[in-house]
């Protein structure tokens, strides 16, 4: 199987560097957790698995995984650095064994929650019928008052839902495309101090290669360090961790193509 996976990744290479694209292009931060948290990018940005998260051979790309356990496993990457910064794309292999609300993929956040930039990706409240609802929220800071990307946290189904219910035990491959220049329709929000903040852009997410859902309740991220780097953990500490596996996990500092989402789901097997 690690053969055929090999032989798979080697194939998809050549095919994207055939089409022209360069999937190194942009990157910010890639971990490809073959045996740790190593960042194959230009930046260096070493992850370290952290409480009892652990190297799997359990995988979609190459030939392991990190497993994280649900109960206090998690990935953290260096404080201090700038992340996202206008257009970004997020690539991520992900098999849940367990779904819980609030759970994390991902959240690159602050000290605290609501105190600046951050990004969180996460299963929300579930649509009436529905269960497992991805989403995802971008926060920025505007004199001193916290601006988020939804405007109602209790709304059913959320501003913040990416139109896809996740599915547990198997490998999808999920991506995010935030474009900071695309028409936004839905005008400002407004913060605590009663500020008219305007939504910017929109967020696009492909699951296997296929664009699956649109939001444009979105905000373009500040050029702020953050400093709670975490996948599989919340900056709420009240909750649940992620359980199950993460795979090549990616940030761009641009938007990613449809082809070459295609080509990154191309590089697994799911």
């Amino acid at each position: 199987m690690k053969i055929i996976k090999f032989f798979a990744l080697v194939s998809a290479c050549f095919w994207a560097v055939g089409c022209g694209m360069n999937l190194d292009r942009g990157l910010v931060l890639h971990s490809d957790f073959e045996h740790d948290a190593r960042d194959l990018g230009p930046n260096h940005y070493d992850g370290f698995l952290r409480s009892n998260a652990v190297i799997s051979d359990d995988c979609a790309v190459g030939e392991s995984s990190v497993y994280l356990d649900g109960q206090g496993a998690y990935v953290e990457y260096p404080e201090g650095k700038t992340y996202f910064d206008g257009d970004y794309s997020i690539s991520i292999w992900a098999k849940w064994e367990k779904c819980n609300v609030a759970s994390r993929i991902l959240d690159f956040n602050q000290v605290m929650p609501m105190a600046g930039n951050a990004i969180t990706w996460f299963i929300g409240l579930p649509e009436e019928g529905t269960s497992n609802n991805l989403w995802l929220e971008q926060w920025i800071m505007v004199d001193g008052a916290p601006v988020r990307s939804e405007r109602d946290i209790m709304a059913v189904p959320s501003d913040a839902y990416l139109g896809y219910n996740v599915t547990t035990d198997r490998w999808d491959h999920y991506v995010i495309v935030y474009n900071s220049s695309a028409r936004n329709p839905l005008g400002n929000q407004v913060n605590s101090k009663d500020q008219k903040i305007p939504y910017r852009g929109k967020v696009t997410l492909y699951v296997n290669g296929v664009k699956v859902g649109e939001n444009y309740h979105c905000l373009k991220p500040q050029p702020v360090p953050t400093v709670a780097n975490w996948l599989g953990r919340s900056r709420y500490v009240q909750d649940p961790r992620f359980q199950g596996w993460l795979d090549d996990f990616r940030i761009y500092d641009r938007k990613l193509s449809e082809k070459e989402v295609q080509a990154l789901y191309d590089l697994g097997e799911s």
